[in-house]
């Protein structure tokens, strides 16, 4: 029976490679559909920011995100 050690090994192994794997995949159907369309979520988040930065300037702080 192979040892605990190198079992581990070859299971990490085969994570990376999953892992490797998938992210390719989804590069790819990026590539081919392009990016994601902003979400009403998304255009709320961006005006909370932008509303976070010009009140803190106005403040005289710095706000980086």
């Amino acid at each position: 029976m192979p040892k605990a050690w190198l079992l581990r090994l070859f299971w990490e192994a085969l994570d990376r490679l999953a892992y490797v794997v998938t992210d390719a995949r989804l590069w790819l159907f990026e590539l081919i559909h392009g990016p994601e369309a902003s979400t009403r979520a998304d255009e709320t988040r961006e005006t909370d920011r932008e509303r976070l930065q010009k009140a803190f300037s106005e403040i005289g702080i710095s706000y980086s995100s």
